[in-house]
């Protein structure tokens, strides 16, 4: 295999007719991407509520149905629940357990779950593990769907573009089985039906599955309820207070959005947690937030306002793939569809009485705002801390790489493709051997959060410089910007089979932004 040499790679992000792809799309898109906003504005029908009346609330912890020695076992019935997400509205949405976001999995490392998921929507389901280490058959193949209950294949087609051979369809429920056998890390599960994700997503099928260790646990970093998730989405309503989304397809049988909006959907009210623009009480302590980007195409720069005295506000601990080795102090977070980032905030740093409000630096109007803190109580002893080391990660040698290749994102006629290719099930783009190291390569031309199944990876070179403040330690999803070159190193193990790169714009996604790779 010829290689191009990092240099001249990372220096091809300006120079592959970027600027041509970016005009064509922008024009069939209705509009040029900025820095912040990678798609279109879908406006409500309804106003939006008064911002940072509703409490935050925290996902629940899915209690296992039964445990052994092996695994703990949990149930999970997929269904269309009633939720009151706007005040006097009632939304309809699909849920995980009859909430959105779903109930937390909390798993160890090293101990399997199994959870079952039973369908009741009226559509097929499939379900991946988001940073899972995860064999293929429990991965979540796009193809590999669950049924309606009571529904055929044959009947269904018109959900399922394949004839089924060499995937697994099954009817009403699956047993998923996640190892665990990987670091603590902040993982989420959600919808992955080729074509489809986009939709079900919006429509509120996602929700956090947390793996703990020793190493984690003996740090002394927040716990209980100052270790509190944060999902933070965009949607946006009908009239009636149902989930608004431009489906070219209303009765979901074809995939993808109307023309206007196929650069990415954006809603124009912020939910975290599910609710619109939510406070939180705080006490004058330390807390931890997982923060995860569950946005269909929303990028967001979050900044606290006001910032604490000496700034360095947000102290990232973790990424995708776990703790970094170090923390570090940011005053701002970039976070793309799919990332996640590990923080630690001290309130103690802030007055009594203080109001905290967290800012989206990308937004404008209403999606400026995400949440608010309210500072109550007085001072008292924090019985936590933060460590100047957190772990050690080793690196992999990029020398030691027995193959570079090379993912291009890019815009075509008929849709979204990877090296020229619209997705095509059961046609790999890449053969990686199970043990070896191995350099990516992905070039762009818009805004693509570059998610990898199976392993996380290492930034190891973004535009032809090191790698950006939100690329340390492992990662699993990589925001790049339009035009733009970056290099990791990744390195398969454990499991051989069908795994799945693509974008996390879910929009893209659904519109055949996906490479199947297998390993060997």
């Amino acid at each position: 295999m010829k290689r191009t040499s990092r240099r001249g790679f990372l220096a091809a992000g300006a120079g592959l007719g970027v600027a041509a792809t970016l005009g064509a799309a922008g024009i069939r898109g209705g509009m040029l991407l900025t820095p912040g906003a990678p798609g279109r504005v879908l406006p409500s029908a309804v106003p939006p509520p008064p911002a940072f009346q509703a409490t935050l609330p925290v996902p629940a912890v899915l209690a296992p149905v039964r445990s052994d020695a092996e695994a703990d076992y949990y149930e999970i019935v997929q269904q269309e629940t009633n939720l009151e997400i706007l005040p006097g509205l009632r939304t309809s949405a699909w849920t995980y357990g009859g909430s959105f976001p779903g109930p937390t999995i909390l798993a160890r490392s090293g101990r399997r779950s199994v959870v079952r998921h039973r369908n009741e929507l009226p559509h097929p389901v499939v379900v991946h593990l988001h940073g899972g280490h995860t064999p293929a058959d429990n991965d979540g193949y796009p193809m590999d769907v669950i049924l309606p209950r009571g529904a055929t294949a044959a009947a269904d087609a018109h959900h399922h573009d394949s004839t089924g051979a060499g995937y697994t369809i099954v009817h009403g429920e699956r047993d998923y089985h996640y190892p665990n056998n990987q670091r603590a890390a902040t993982l989420w599960y959600h919808d992955h039906r080729h074509g489809f994700t986009g939709p079900a997503v919006w429509r509120g099928l996602a929700g956090f599955h947390l793996i703990t260790d020793d190493e984690e646990a003996a740090l002394g970093l927040p716990t209980g309820d100052r270790d509190i998730p944060l999902l933070v989405a965009d949607r946006s309503f009908a009239e009636d207070g149902s989930f608004a989304y431009p489906q070219a397809d209303p009765a979901l049988r074809a995939p993808g959005v109307i023309d206007a909006y196929m650069n990415g959907v954006l809603g124009d009210v912020l939910l975290v947690n599910g609710a619109p623009w939510p406070r939180l009480e705080v006490d004058p302590l330390r807390y931890r937030f997982r923060l995860l980007n569950g946005s269909n195409a929303r990028r967001y720069r979050l900044a606290l306002d006001p910032p604490p005295p000496g700034g360095g506000g947000f102290l990232q601990i973790g990424s995708d793939g776990g703790l970094l080795e170090r923390p570090v102090a940011h005053d701002a977070i970039d976070l793309s569809p799919g990332e996640r980032i590990d923080l630690v905030l001290d309130f103690a740093r802030y007055r009594p009485g203080t109001r905290v409000r967290m800012r989206n630096e990308f937004g404008a109007g209403r999606t400026a705002e995400v949440m608010r803190f309210d500072l109550t109580g007085s001072a008292r002893r924090d019985d936590t801390t933060v460590p100047e080391r957190l772990s050690r990660i080793a690196t992999l040698d990029a020398n030691a790489a027995v193959a570079v290749r090379t993912f291009h994102f890019q815009l075509r006629e008929h849709g979204w493709a990877i090296n020229g290719k619209l997705y095509a099930p059961g046609e790999p783009l890449a053969r990686p051997k199970l043990g070896t190291i191995e350099i990516w390569r992905f070039l762009t031309d818009f805004h693509h959060p570059v998610h990898v199944h199976l392993d996380p990876f290492q930034v190891i070179g973004r535009n032809n410089r090191s790698p950006g403040r939100f690329d340390a330690g492992w990662k699993d999803t990589v925001d790049l910007r339009p035009a733009e070159a970056v290099e990791v190193a990744v390195r398969f193990t454990d499991h051989p089979g069908p795994f799945m790169l693509h974008c996390h714009n879910l929009e893209h996604e659904d519109m055949a932004m996906m490479a199947d790779f297998v390993t060997e």
